[in-house]
């Protein structure tokens, strides 16, 4: 059937380059707190021809009819929280300015406080996508220049937004809510994605569809695996350590109620990326995830 013939195609793992040998162009999709700059620094420097899209503009924006499409997806629940921190540490505050963020501290031990403060923001019925760069916002649509953490991932698929500002914060051309059927589409037609919960395996298929070889530590049975790991990325933006599944259940559904296609699209990303994993593993006869 059809969708049989879909299903398969989706779980093939297609080379880069075409059979000629082209080096065709790279184009990054960087979505914001998704650990897009450690993927960029493991797996992308030795890409020919990258477009590295480290810009942090969308889909659309970026977006070349003959290049090969990327881009990296994560967990919501974890996603939100992580933007969140980097709101409120503000690490490039030199060139951004949070007037009207509320921190209770400066430390970890007001964290669960002023994200839940955080997301009752974007929860209120009464906030709504605008032009986030215009200065004299209504205090109930502001995203304080930061991000706007509703629905990030699956606007970024859908979203026409003209820079990285724009695009953190979203217009008033964006729904609260993106339309899912198209922003599953775009991400099936993307050539590679990772998953931020599953990095290595990410970054091992991105190895493999961009070289056509499997390097000997990506296999979970090799004995040079481990030392591996201790050579990855793990870009912090100089933020304290910072677990989601500690919050309490209440917050996790605050999260959950602005991330509802999100989380459809997560749940997609991630059946198609497990799918191509035991593809890969059938064609290497090597273990991934470990």
């Amino acid at each position: 059937s059809k969708e049989d013939a879909h299903s398969k195609a989706l779980s093939q793992v297609s080379m880069f380059n075409d059979e000629t040998g082209t080096k065709k162009l790279k184009v990054f999709v960087h979505i914001p707190k998704t650990a897009g700059s450690s993927i960029i620094r493991d797996g992308m420097k030795g890409l020919h021809n990258l477009l590295q899209g480290n810009f942090e503009r969308s889909y659309y924006t970026l977006y070349e009819k003959d290049a090969v499409m990327l881009s990296f997806f994560r967990e919501p629940r974890a996603h939100v929280y992580s933007q969140f921190m980097h709101c409120k540490y503000n690490p490039y505050g030199t060139h951004r300015n949070y007037d009207g963020f509320k921190k209770s501290s400066n430390d970890a031990k007001g964290d669960s406080n002023d994200f839940e403060f955080w997301l009752d923001h974007f929860n209120n019925p009464k906030f709504q996508m605008v032009d986030f760069k215009t200065k004299s916002l209504d205090p109930i649509n502001t995203a304080w220049d930061c991000y706007n953490p509703v629905n990030m991932q699956a606007r970024y698929m859908t979203s026409h937004c003209h820079d990285s500002k724009q695009c953190h914060q979203g217009s008033k051309n964006d729904a609260l809510e993106p339309p899912l059927v198209e922003a599953i589409q775009n991400l099936e037609n993307l050539q590679w994605f990772g998953l931020t919960e599953l990095y290595e395996p990410s970054l091992c298929m991105l190895i493999y569809q961009s070289k056509g070889h499997l390097p000997k530590f990506c296999d979970c049975n090799s004995d040079i695996h481990k030392a591996r790991q201790k050579n990855l990325h793990h870009v912090t933006h100089k933020i304290h350590k910072h677990d989601v599944n500690r919050l309490n259940l209440r917050i996790k559904r605050k999260i959950d109620h602005i991330t509802r296609i999100d989380q459809q699209l997560y749940n997609h990303a991630k059946d198609i990326f497990m799918a191509r994993i035991v593809e890969l593993e059938r064609l290497t006869n090597a273990s991934l995830v470990c």
